[in-house]
């Protein structure tokens, strides 16, 4: 800060301006000693002339009345230290680390440290007089493993514990290669059918279908994910929910099949198998080299929870001055912070310290017990800032010593206008990036609708001049809160999906006719070809139909396809292979080339690797294209994905592209 004063304002003495001192280098500095039982000060930049400034270099605040406070923590001088000192992960598989441990104040005597290696304890070197602690190991097989030290003195004073995931893998992973599927876990295969069972006066969409843990386990064993270029999971939220029906829409009865509706804070969905099962499963797909997310519910618990419990009446929950979300008064938008989902949902009070400390500890018990890789932040837009950022301070730590990137997306629904409330919550200090709902509404319109194809194009570019280039965010075509995209492309969705969820006009099993399969290609060419991370909601690559929520989430298609289901899954698995295998696809840049009602050519290139990809939803065409960046030295010859063809670009730039076709064109 080029300032002649900056002073500091904290809990210590009642938020009363200290000066700080002014270093050599240009930075500021403050001493103090204060007392490490309270739990987090809060603290600001006193800047003068009444502006204060929260810490740009943490996240990590706490809200004092009616102000957000950055939030300082004090170590206990009294408990021993763990600090990492060297830290090599090879993609050849072996690992050197170093960590030297400290004595407490009190300079009770260290016990040997723990080490475990994928849960297994290790014989670690410990030097009692310098506190150094060594580990190296070789021959680790490809896939995520992790290591946790622990640390006790003879007082019985405990050390944070460290805990250091690490991949091995031929190439540095990011999330923008990746393809995401959305997997909502009950609705998914039914991998052990001695957990089902049946709730009373439900309806059976709107209960428990036996979707569970071992059956997406079978499914990443089977190399399913693999054939559709799939990189990430995302799972539904895995915490127990409660047994028995509660009153929904449409006077109906439902049960917590979704996941969420939490009604414990460490405990696996009975339904959908156990904490070992769930492990197994990341552990299956972590030697795939896919990433497992779960969803995370911020914003809310069910009644029977605990906590609620516990906290009624400790400021945890925003009981009393809260409202039903939707009700006379109380809109979605209008109270977005406090109203209640329903009233059997209590609604968090992010801007409680104790609750938010507590939910953050039960996040890392989630993260390190079922060896997760991020999370889906679901409700963000109902969300206090301070939890995003609580969350990603804490991953934050992990990632800085490792290098482990975690991916924190979140769900804000919103309109085509919503760009504002997307970005909001994206930032270094909070989310990677969110849902692409402003480029949904625009998609469905394109290919399923068939409206114009520009409209998409000029929500792509708004978002290029919009967001910062380090957001990562997910473009979709359908999710679980949506009309299936068959369904709307095949003209089966009422005004209100939702309502025709429960009456007797539902859309057919099986879509019968061939133009909604060919939007649904066009559709997912352009998505699965797009920056981010692209997002598969399950059976939309087979063309599962349905109306609104919960029509929208029929069990998974397995077996019995049609031939247009066959043959778009099939088309599915090409564009996402060549994702996969295409560095442009996965980070190139994005350039459009021909844009108009019924033809959309765009181009993405890195240096040395470039793709075009072309939707003709008319007839026969020849284009000239000015492709730019490695593609501009033409001649050039790339493979269509989709046919096999090889294709040659001329130095004329003239391409051909048959009527109605897709062609994802990518180096051989």
């Amino acid at each position: 800060m080029s300032r002649d004063a900056v002073g500091i304002r904290g809990e210590w003495n009642a938020f009363a301006v200290e000066p700080m001192t002014k270093r050599a280098d240009g930075t500021w500095e403050w001493r103090k000693v204060l007392d490490p039982r309270i739990s987090g000060y809060a603290y600001r930049f006193d800047l003068g002339n009444e502006e204060q400034i929260l810490d740009p270099s943490t996240g990590f605040t706490r809200w004092v009345g009616q102000t957000e406070h950055s939030r300082l923590f004090v170590p206990d001088c009294a408990t021993p230290l763990l600090e990492v000192a060297n830290f090599q992960a090879t993609a050849a598989g072996s690992l050197t680390l170093s960590l030297t441990a400290r004595l407490g104040s009190a300079k009770s005597p260290l016990k040997a440290p723990r080490l475990t290696l994928d849960g297994k304890e290790q014989t670690t070197p410990f030097e009692r007089l310098t506190g150094a602690v060594s580990f190296e190991t070789s021959g680790l097989a490809v896939g995520k493993h992790t290591v946790k030290v622990t640390l006790e003195d003879d007082a019985g004073k405990i050390a944070d514990p460290v805990l250091l995931p690490f991949w091995v893998e031929p190439e540095p992973f990011k999330w923008e290669e990746s393809i995401l599927y959305f997997v909502f876990t009950d609705r998914f295969r039914d991998g052990d059918p001695s957990n089902n069972r049946s709730t009373p006066m439900v309806a059976t969409q709107a209960d428990y279908q036996g979707g569970d843990f071992k059956g997406v386990t079978q499914a990443i064993e089977e190399g399913y994910f693999d054939r559709l270029g799939v990189r990430a999971l995302w799972l539904s939220p895995p915490d127990a929910n409660p047994d028995g029906a509660f009153d929904g829409s449409y006077n109906q009865k439902y049960t917590g099949y979704h996941g969420y509706w939490p009604s414990q804070p460490r405990a696996v969905q009975s339904r959908f198998g156990t904490l070992d099962d769930l492990k197994a499963l990341t552990k299956a797909a972590h030697a795939r080299g896919i990433r497992v997310l779960t969803d995370l519910v911020l914003n809310h618990v069910h009644e029977q929870h605990p906590y609620v419990a516990q906290h009624r009446d400790d400021g945890w929950f925003n009981i009393g001055n809260g409202c039903v979300c939707g009700t006379n008064g109380c809109g979605w938008e209008e109270k977005p912070l406090v109203c209640a989902f329903t009233n059997y949902l209590p609604d968090y009070n992010w801007r409680n310290t104790a609750m938010g400390d507590q939910f953050a500890a039960d996040t890392l018990w989630w993260l390190e017990e079922a060896d997760l890789d991020g999370f889906r932040l679901d409700a963000v837009k109902h969300l206090d800032h301070i939890g995003g950022r609580t969350v990603n301070q804490h991953l934050a730590k992990i990632s800085a010593i490792t290098g482990v990137d975690y991916y924190l997306v979140g769900e804000t629904f919103t309109g085509a206008d919503g760009r504002s409330q997307i970005r909001a919550y994206i930032g270094p200090q909070e989310l990677d990036g969110q849902f692409d709902f402003p480029l949904y509404w625009p998609v469905v319109q394109a290919f399923a609708r068939g409206d114009s194809l520009v409209p998409v194009d000029e929500a792509v570019r708004a978002n290029e001049g919009y967001y910062t280039p380090e957001t990562i965010n997910s473009p979709f075509l359908g999710n679980h809160d949506v009309a299936r995209f068959i369904s709307i492309a095949a003209n089966q969705i009422e005004n209100d999906a939702a309502g025709q969820a429960w009456g007797n006009n539902k859309p057919s099993p099986t879509v019968d006719s061939d133009e909604p399969f060919q939007r649904m290609k066009w559709g997912f060419a352009f998505i699965l070809t797009q920056p981010g991370v692209p997002l598969i909601y399950y059976g939309d690559e087979v063309g599962l139909p349905g109306a609104g929520d919960p029509d929208n989430r029929r069990p998974m298609k397995w077996t019995g396809l049609s031939s247009r289901e066959a043959d778009l899954l099939d088309f599915m698995r090409k564009v996402g292979t060549a994702r996969r295998q295409s560095t442009a696809l996965k980070f190139g840049v994005r350039d459009t080339l021909v844009i108009e009602r019924d033809l959309y050519v765009f181009q993405r290139a890195t240096d040395s690797d470039g793709a075009i990809v072309a939707i003709n939803r008319g007839g026969d065409r020849t284009v000239t294209l000015s492709l730019r960046r490695s593609l501009a030295r033409l001649p050039v010859t790339l493979k269509d994905a989709v046919s096999g063809r090889m294709v040659t670009i001329p130095s004329s730039g003239q391409l051909t592209i048959p009527a109605r076709a897709t062609m994802v064109l990518v180096t051989p």
